[in-house]
């Protein structure tokens, strides 16, 4: 391990001797991420590839430099940066660690270690408990692949850890990047033909923050894309069937909001149903496609049941995606999902299959079901049918559409019509 390489990159990405990139701040992950970091649990951030990570990761620090913690008691590593590719192990980490205390200033206050992209580091886990057993340093990992929460690391920490997960930019942060701040009801009716405008653009290109103010957005989205399928796919898989990997992930940024079961996948791709079943896991991992139960009080059916397919961002979806038709009322559809994951979790979104119809997404709360949404581009009377069972369960049901906004009324109960704009810029 080459000491003068390994300070020169610690150098240039902490905030020892000179300011670090910020940002907008996403202040929701940055107040979520503070309030974990002096409990003595790691937080561990996820989230897709280029989704900010590593931005947060620095306005937590700035954030804290700010409230008065000494420079030098951070250490910010970022594990994609080619200078420390000699740090491979758990042991390669202990020596860069001490390389770190050699420089610190204050011998006698608690570092904290934020180390970014950690999947990459066999054993990582173990250097991050070590730390925090003994009260020694506070740790912040991130990463851009579930490996970062997999069996054995939840094994190895034993519930030490925090969870935060992190999305390209939602509606509202989407808004302030581009310089629109809006804090009230007058603000958004005052400024509602740039919002409908700015939303247009959203839903075509997507929210990842390197893309917002690019004049090249479909380029960067496509060098976006191929970056997570080679880096974080393809790689880490140790795939060698590439054009397999490249064909099964194609089909499902296609087919965002449609119903899909792995074996009729695999006839259809004439790819064996144990490599999509391999595939498919591997492009979940990546944090780029989701899949989502049907509503079922029986686990067995639901597990077995057809899944419906998302991608992480709608803009890949458009950009990517391949479609004959308008896919205006899928994307809104991919859009919407991303939200509610981003307001309620994964775990609690689902969707519902009747006997009349379909319901698009249906919020679960502990036991019960909280409520459900209906995503259309205009609504027209084939939609009501899906919903017509959950309202007489009384549950709430919303219909989304681009630009209508009204009651509507089924089975003599009134249900609200929502321009889906207006829906993201309100809280829960």
């Amino acid at each position: 391990m080459n000491r003068e390489l390994i300070l020169k990159a610690l150098i240039d990405w902490n905030f020892w001797y000179k300011d670090q990139f910020t940002g907008y701040l996403r202040e929701d992950y940055v107040k979520e991420i503070l309030s974990i970091i002096n409990s003595w649990y790691i937080a561990s951030v996820l989230g897709v590839k280029r989704a900010g990570k590593s931005t947060i990761l620095n306005q937590v620090a700035k954030k804290m430099i700010e409230s008065g913690v000494d420079p030098f008691d951070i250490l910010i590593v970022n594990f994609e940066d080619g200078r420390l590719a000699s740090v491979q192990n758990v042991e390669d980490l202990f020596r860069l660690y001490e390389i770190y205390l050699e420089i610190k200033r204050k011998k006698d206050s608690k570092p904290y270690i934020f180390l970014d992209e950690i999947q990459r580091i066999n054993g990582w886990e173990g250097f991050a408990r070590s730390l925090i057993d003994r009260k020694e340093a506070f740790v912040i990992v991130s990463g851009s692949t579930s490996d970062l929460i997999s069996d054995n690391v939840r094994k190895k920490l034993a519930g030490r850890h925090v969870v935060i997960r992190v999305y390209p930019l939602s509606f509202k942060e989407y808004l302030n990047f581009k310089g629109l701040n809006l804090h009230n009801e007058v603000d958004i009716i005052a400024r509602e033909s740039e919002i409908k405008s700015y939303f247009n653009e959203y839903l075509t290109y997507g929210g990842f923050p390197g893309i917002v103010n690019s004049n090249v957005k479909e380029q960067l989205l496509s060098a976006l894309y191929e970056d997570i399928i080679v880096r974080d796919v393809i790689t880490p898989c140790k795939i060698k069937e590439v054009d397999k990997l490249r064909l099964l992930s194609l089909y499902y940024i296609s087919n965002v909001g449609n119903r899909v079961r792995l074996r009729n996948v695999s006839r259809q791709l004439q790819i064996p149903l144990r490599t999509v079943q391999r595939f498919t896991q591997c492009l979940i991992r990546a944090n780029l496609i989701y899949f989502v139960n049907p509503l079922s009080p029986n686990l067995s059916v639901m597990t077995r049941a057809e899944k419906k397919v998302y991608v992480v961002d709608q803009g890949l979806a458009n950009v990517i995606g391949y479609r004959l038709n308008s896919n205006l009322g899928s994307l809104l559809e991919n859009l919407v999902f991303v939200e509610l994951v981003r307001r309620y979790g994964e775990e609690n979104v689902f969707y519902y299959r009747g006997k009349r119809g379909e319901v698009d997404f249906v919020i679960k709360e502990k036991d019960s079901v909280k409520e459900a949404y209906q995503v259309t581009y205009y609504l027209n009377e084939r939609e009501y049918k899906g919903v017509e069972e959950l309202l007489k369960w009384n549950i709430p049901v919303k219909f989304l559409t681009f630009d209508e906004e009204r009651e509507t009324n089924i089975k003599g109960k009134n249900i609200n019509v929502l321009k889906i704009w207006k829906w993201l810029l309100n809280n829960k």
